[in-house]
């Protein structure tokens, strides 16, 4: 993938390289936006705030036109055959089965016990989360039974979901994503809560809310692993362009990536809606840019960047998600 990437980048020269950059297919979006009636956004590109504190001494004001091989790795990346296990990580091999009974409301705790079995990696993982702090069981949980009886099927799926995605968001290589990988797991988390509870109040499957939730943020870790094998300095850009063309590539990335995992067509929808921007966001769709936001405020909140009661917020003005916002808030571990 090194070697790759860095060939890539000596093959094209300067005109070639602008012409490359016109044929990834941006859908810019303004810093200042105005919100739709009926549906809360905040009075400013969130993103905005949050790339620079994502990267914080990675982040830097470079040369202009700099910034065009990386967009250009990018470019052929988001192009890549994706069944090449070089571009993104394998899921653990008993996951699709077991994300099909975690869809069914009706599984049988006897069903979801023999799929964890499988694998003895997720299984330890999920009796160490469950003797966390954040669960604070009574007694120490040592077996997956005592750990179903705990937490219930509903608290199990999530659980699962959760535990079985953070190896992959969490993947650490090269030094800007071994700083960014924990921040971008944390944002995902609370992304998919706010996913989960947003959805809910809608009358929409808070499951597939969570799954996407989670998902969303796979292709900016892959993203920043790539741009990691190839950068000389450990600096990414912050130019306006730049940030924008990123985070629409690495949505397209977070797509492909979910396609081909198979996963539900209500998560591939909402992820692809997050690329497309074909008119207004409805639903799950919805639900997953509000949930990105709130998610991104509570750790800007969390860190001092903002404050919770900025006017440009708009939460004030919108109790369901300055509920949501608090929830996060309330379910952070100690």
């Amino acid at each position: 993938m090194l070697g790759y990437l860095r060939s890539l980048i000596r093959r094209f020269s300067k005109d070639q390289s602008a012409d490359a950059l016109q044929a990834v297919t941006v859908f810019s979006e303004p810093e200042d936006i105005v919100a739709e009636e009926g549906a809360w956004q905040a009075a400013f590109d969130v993103d905005s705030r949050f790339y620079p504190w994502l990267l914080g001494v990675h982040g830097k004001q470079i040369q202009h036109g700099a910034e065009k091989p990386l967009l250009i790795a990018l470019d052929r990346l988001v192009r890549a055959d994706f069944s090449d296990t070089r571009h993104i990580p394998r899921v653990p091999s008993v996951l699709p089965q077991l994300l099909k009974s975690l869809r069914n409301e009706n599984v049988s705790v006897d069903e979801l016990a023999n799929h964890i079995s499988r694998d003895v990696t997720l299984l330890a993982e999920i009796i160490s989360e469950v003797n966390s702090s954040y669960y604070s069981p009574a007694d120490k949980i040592s077996n997956l039974d005592n750990a179903i009886r705990l937490l219930g099927i509903n608290g199990l799926r999530l659980l699962v979901a959760r535990t079985a995605f953070r190896p992959l968001i969490q993947l650490q290589s090269g030094r800007i994503t071994s700083v960014v990988a924990p921040l971008i797991w944390e944002q995902s988390e609370k992304c998919a809560q706010a996913c989960r509870l947003l959805a809910q109040d809608r009358g929409l499957d808070g499951f597939h809310a969570y799954l996407a939730g989670l998902l969303q943020n796979i292709g900016l870790i892959i993203a920043f692993r790539s741009l990691d094998q190839i950068m000389l300095a450990p600096v990414m850009p912050l130019a306006t362009e730049f940030r924008l063309r990123f985070f629409h590539m690495a949505h397209i990335l977070s797509y492909r990536i979910a396609k081909e995992w198979d996963f539900p067509d209500a998560v591939m929808q909402a992820l692809k809606a997050q690329v497309s921007h074909e008119g207004e966001l409805q639903d799950l769709g919805l639900v997953l840019k509000q949930a990105s936001d709130i998610s991104k405020i509570r750790l800007l909140v969390n860190a001092g960047v903002i404050d919770a009661d900025e006017d440009e917020l708009r939460l004030s003005a919108d109790a369901e998600m300055q509920r949501c916002l608090t929830a996060l808030h309330s379910q952070e571990e100690p």
